[in-house]
């Protein structure tokens, strides 16, 4: 008979427990897992099936909450793309409920989570239908829509949503044309109307002192052209847009009052590479100055101004031709050749990366005299050089040294080189040296008083000016990329948030923003402009001046691009 010493016994025991206890951890996780998903589907009937609790805001933020736990208590798990689709359902309910868009943009986030981080799951074109929905339900873009849908025609041939996205995307192409066809009616109308008095010219009074012209630039392509016309006082204006009559091409011309051209801005550019083909300038009349833009075709125009120094700018799209590809002819409905993707533009070819500031304008000067400008400057050239290793993508930045660039050539370089996404980088500065951390923005209007500081800061303006900004943004608003530039700013700042905490900790998420900005005004593509710290915090700026955080910084900015990209990307497919 063997006898076991009641220390040696408690020692076997106890190694008996450490070695069971992986064995015994996994199966409890998968158990916690399936009971937090339970619970959170029940408490997500309960509102479905209760009109009275679906009526309290309250009910709902919980039932996200609950999803959000069972997900995140494992987040490889099988349940883990139901958790994300159902929030990306919750959401969207909850703004058609409530009426708050930011529901909508935390809906499309979720349903892009589940393209993204679960692409090979039964639930990727279930999500990329949601996506298309919203698109076109709620924000009437029947074209981006088309394009959601047709990337899941050729993504998940096989899937059960594609039955449904084939009808949509035949009645979604259906209702752009209608909605192309009423764009040209408008044009039309507007060339009898003599229209586009805008409400920021409309505030100065007769009694100005002459201005002059003092410059003119102009970018164009095949299809979008940007001139700015920068006069040396305010002056009021208006735009009018002529028929293509008597051989002459169609013409849009603006009128400034008060206004005087010189004998060396009295000339004619003739140009031949793009959608413009030529600009004129010429007096008028003895008060009234004109300058004259010639076009190949325009199915849309749009007029805004500018201060400090004044300045009218000018954004015209052109007729695009499609190719039969692009089309979408209803035979056949699913195409099977996979490079139809790139040619319906799915895939992010051309990444604009804008280091803001430069030259005369240093930006923040934040704690021992540490510039902006500088900053900025050597994260966008990190970046780029980490974006063009990891991504088949080109990459161009606005500016490589320190040069002055205008806010409004800063969009059009991104326009006219036909980018797929525009990232603008600045540093934020504060009063209190306690500010810290890292926040995000996109281009939409915002009461938001802070926002409107910053955007003041950074558009080097007043605040009064970006009020009266926002009522001409306000008419500028309906073909932005508004909610792909939301979802491009959440992926963005929520990678830049974990890359630096994973080696710094403590680093505050200030979440997405709206405001504003010139730099992200008439962009036309997808667009962001991250502020990635406080350099007027000490601690950070003492971090600014080390490459390696500078470094991470790039990392976390490239992840977080490089996630975006990959979701699109069907070259990898």
């Amino acid at each position: 008979m063997i006898v076991i010493r009641p220390k040696i016994y408690a020692v076997i025991i106890f190694t008996a427990l450490l070695i069971a206890a992986p064995l015994m951890a996994a199966p409890s996780l998968g158990h916690l897992t399936a009971k937090r998903y339970n619970l959170a589907r029940s408490r997500y009937n309960q509102i479905k099936f209760s009109p009275r609790a679906a009526a309290r805001l309250s009910n709902w933020q919980a039932a996200a909450r609950s999803f959000v736990r069972a997900y995140k208590t494992n987040p490889h798990s099988g349940r883990a793309p139901a958790c994300l689709l159902t929030l990306g359902h919750i959401y969207f309910k909850m703004y058609k409920r409530f009426a708050n868009k930011d529901y909508l943009h935390k809906s499309l986030t979720y349903y892009d989570d589940v393209t993204s981080l679960f692409p090979k799951h039964p639930y990727a074109d279930d999500a990329l239908y949601h996506t298309a929905r919203i698109y076109a339900l709620a924000e009437g873009d029947y074209k981006d829509a088309a394009l959601t849908l047709a990337r899941l025609l050729v993504v998940y041939p096989n899937g059960d949503m594609l039955k449904k996205a084939a009808r949509d995307l035949l009645r979604w192409k259906a209702t752009q044309a209608k909605k192309a066809k009423a764009r040209t009616a408008s044009i039309k109308a507007a060339a009898h109307n003599a229209r586009m008095t805008l409400p920021l010219a409309a505030a100065h009074p007769l009694g100005l002192k002459t201005a002059v012209i003092k410059e003119l630039r102009h970018w164009s392509t095949k299809d979008y052209t940007r001139v700015v016309i920068e006069t040396s006082k305010p002056v009021i204006y208006k735009g009018f847009l002529l028929k293509k009559q008597n051989g002459h091409p169609r013409r849009l011309y603006i009128n400034l009052r008060n206004c005087r051209v010189s004998r060396q801005m009295q000339k004619t550019i003739p140009l031949h590479n793009g959608l413009l083909r030529r600009l004129r300038s010429a007096q008028y009349k003895p008060n009234i100055g004109r300058v004259v833009l010639d076009m190949k075709s325009i199915s849309d125009y749009k007029i805004f101004n500018l201060e400090k120094p004044f300045r009218i700018v000018i954004d015209i799209k052109g007729v695009k031709r499609q190719t039969k590809l692009q089309a979408l002819l209803p035979a056949p409905l699913i195409p099977k050749n996979p490079t139809l993707a790139q040619q319906l533009g799915l895939r992010i070819k051309r990444i604009i990366i804008d280091p803001g500031h430069g030259g005369k304008d240093p930006g923040a000067i934040g704690v021992g005299g540490l510039r902006e400008k500088d900053i900025v400057l050597k994260v966008a050239k990190m970046l780029a050089r980490k974006l063009r290793s990891r991504l088949t993508s080109q990459v161009i930045l606005t500016r490589t040294k320190d040069v002055f660039i205008p806010l409004e050539e800063r969009t059009a370089i991104a326009n006219t080189k036909e980018g797929d996404l525009f990232i603008s980088i600045h540093a934020n500065a504060a009063r209190s040296p306690k500010a810290h951390g890292i926040e995000t923005y996109y281009l939409d209007l915002t009461n938001n008083k802070a926002n409107m500081r910053l955007a003041a800061n950074e558009n080097a303006t007043s605040t009064k000016n970006i009020s009266d900004l926002q009522k001409i943004l306000s008419s500028l608003m309906h073909n932005s990329k508004k909610q792909e530039s939301a979802k491009l700013a959440h992926i963005v700042n929520r990678n830049l948030v974990q890359e630096m905490n994973r080696d710094y900790g403590g680093i505050k998420n200030h979440g997405i923003k709206k405001a504003p900005f010139i730099v992200l005004i008439g962009a036309q593509m997808p667009s962001i402009l991250t502020e990635i710290a406080f350099i007027t915090n000490p601690e950070t700026a003492k971090r600014l001046h080390q490459h390696k955080y500078l470094e991470d910084l790039a990392d976390g900015l490239a992840n977080g691009i490089i996630q975006y990209a990959k979701a699109l990307d069907l070259a990898r497919r």
